[in-house]
């Protein structure tokens, strides 16, 4: 039980230094992050974490960084968080950076963005040693601590470190340009509010002024900034807490990528909202035994995930045996709900104790979920909040009720956000545009790509169709826009690929496309290819299976300088050009129907 008060109902940040300290002061010694650092689980309280913070924002301030950008880049730490939060706090602009792009696109989007400092994990500091001519406008490469024990056994910065903890109070010299590690930074800030620094009390914030910058998916020439302003972000985090049954009692477990708007905002600023307890995962591997270890009542996942969770149920009662008798328990729980008779926890108790035993809870978006799978959970006495979001929005447009769910919807427009149908059809069927204080300031200096989703009256244009019924739920039943969306929420531009497949001396034409799984769900990319015959013959390739096989080879080759996310799953070789327009270009749309 909340021994505070319903935060659902009574609170609400105005900023997020408000978030910070309103939350350090309500939930004081609570832990706010669980986590495993060198092998060892760690713990940081609300208030410590707060105090951290503050630290870090008095420090970005004396070193000039309000008002610059700052990227942030590695795996999942509290660090990490800090950095964000201070970086808005102190005026800055926060750059989060997802950790698997290539050095050179890291390199390409610090540039982009002019950003002025850069904190990183230990993963990245060979590299950044190696790029310092590349970046000529980074003035600070700050070194993150790590969950990840290879680092953490010789990082000579650890958050244990008795030099640090002990260093006198004295108005040190401001820190030097370069590379430092983040302790000293937290030190520093120390040492100012020590002294009776009122930097970020002094600070107003102007909540319309951009302070994020988040890249889209594809290569820096393709990719598009989306600029967010601090009422984007508050209105997306209070619309987050008052859509969503979280409460201060959860313990939910972070999965996904924090540089992801949707994990930010539902995930780690949310729980800080409401005094939830946030365990961090290590890795994609040790996501089921984070579960078992840290034993969350919520989840906040993609569909990929939802997926694999469903798997291992029935995957484990087959190894076990007991997959008659799980079936036999369904049909019983099913005819005893339907008398009001709730046996759920009891009937499966076993195959919750999988994930921990206590999940009440997944909230699941980031990309399309087959919506069986939300009747699938109840079965089990898990719910399954489906939401809608995009980048541009911060990323909330839309939440399923937990106590008012339609199966296929992705719920109403949360508070504060309208939705409207463009163009719609006879059966009601259009783009679907929003506008309210969740949606972005625009593409960062890319007013044209701006124009293209903005129009004279402010709604955001989505480029995803559907319809929107009598009760204001949204259904979405197709995607406008080419970007193929993941079921692990990774967003990818065929263009991008397509460009690479192009450069090869087999391929006259091609395509690259999501395929969908038996479940509905686009688990990677596949590649359709006319192949330069001619070009071939003159290879020596006489046949098809041999061009084939050569195309393949190359593919391979490619997909070794790509992240995993963009590699290239499947091949379809096709004998016949591409339907096009009259001005050459590929007509997508038709691809599937031929």
């Amino acid at each position: 039980m909340n021994k505070f008060f319903s935060t659902k109902e009574k609170r609400e940040i105005q900023n997020l230094r408000d978030l910070l300290l309103g939350s350090r002061d309500l939930y004081g010694t609570k832990d706010y992050f669980r986590y495993k650092r060198g092998g060892e689980i760690k713990n940081i309280s609300f208030a410590d974490f707060a105090s951290e913070t503050e630290r870090l924002t008095a420090a970005l301030f004396e070193m000039g960084l309000s008002g610059k950008a700052i990227a942030v880049i590695g795996e999942t730490t509290p660090e990490w968080v800090m950095t964000y939060i201070a970086t808005v706090n102190a005026g800055g602009i926060i750059v989060p950076l997802d950790r698997e792009l290539q050095h050179e696109e890291i390199c390409g989007f610090l540039n982009k963005a002019e950003c002025a400092a850069v904190f990183h994990s230990p993963a990245f500091t060979e590299s950044f040693e190696n790029s310092r001519d590349k970046l000529p406008l980074v003035r600070y490469f700050v070194e993150l601590p790590t969950n990840k024990k290879k680092y953490a056994d010789s990082h000579p910065y650890a958050e244990d470190d008795d030099s640090v903890k002990e260093e006198p109070l004295r108005p040190q010299l401001p820190l030097p340009e370069g590379k430092l590690p983040f302790s000293a930074v937290s030190l520093r800030g120390k040492v100012l509010l020590d002294c009776g620094d009122t930097s970020a009390d002094d600070y107003e914030a102007d909540m319309d002024r951009l302070c994020a910058i988040l890249f889209t998916s594809g290569t820096t020439g393709t990719s598009k900034g989306v600029m967010l302003s601090q009422r984007n972000l508050v209105s997306a985090i209070n619309s987050s807490h008052r859509s969503t049954e979280f409460s201060y009692d959860d313990i939910l477990v972070s999965v996904l990528p924090t540089h992801h708007t949707y994990e930010m905002t539902c995930g780690i600023l949310t729980p800080l909202l409401i005094g939830a307890t946030v365990c961090i995962n290590e890795s994609l591997k040790t996501v089921l035994k984070s579960m078992m270890l840290y034993r969350p009542t919520a989840l906040v996942l993609v569909p990929l995930y939802v997926s694999t969770i469903y798997k291992k149920i029935w995957d484990t009662a087959e190894k076990t045996g007991k997959k008659k008798m799980l079936e036999t328990a369904l049909k019983a729980s099913g005819v005893t709900m339907k008398v009001g008779l709730d046996l759920r926890k009891m009937l499966f108790s076993t195959v919750r104790a999988a994930f921990g035993g206590r999940l009440k809870m997944i909230v699941c978006g980031g990309a399309p979920l087959n919506p069986e799978f939300v009747p699938r959970f109840d079965e089990f006495g898990i719910s399954i909040v489906e939401g809608y979001g995009i980048t541009e929005c911060a990323p909330l447009i839309s939440v399923n009720p937990a106590f008012a769910k339609k199966y296929h919807s992705v719920g109403p427009a949360v508070a504060g956000l309208e939705s409207r149908i463009d163009a719609p059809d006879d059966q009601g069927i259009g783009e679907i545009c929003v506008k309210g204080p969740n949606v972005m300031l625009g593409y960062y200096r890319d007013p044209d790509a701006t124009d293209a989703v903005m129009d004279e009256e402010g709604w955001f244009h989505t480029g995803d169709c559907g319809y929107i019924d009598e009760d204001g739920y949204i259904f979405i039943t197709g995607r406008q826009k080419n970007v193929i969306v993941l079921n692990n929420g990774k967003n990818v531009f065929p263009e991008e690929i397509e460009e690479h497949l192009l450069d090869m001396n087999l391929v006259r034409e091609c395509v690259v496309v999501g395929r969908d799984n038996e479940e509905g769900q686009t688990v990677g990319l596949t590649a359709l290819i006319f192949p330069d015959f001619d070009r071939a013959r003159a290879m020596g390739l006489d046949d098809l299976t041999a061009t084939t096989e050569a195309i393949k080879k190359e593919v391979a080759i490619l997909n070794r300088t790509l992240p995993a996310f963009k590699q290239i799953r499947g091949i379809e070789i096709r004998q016949t050009e591409f339907v096009k327009t009259t001005t050459k270009k590929i007509k997508r749309h038709k691809v599937n129907e031929e």
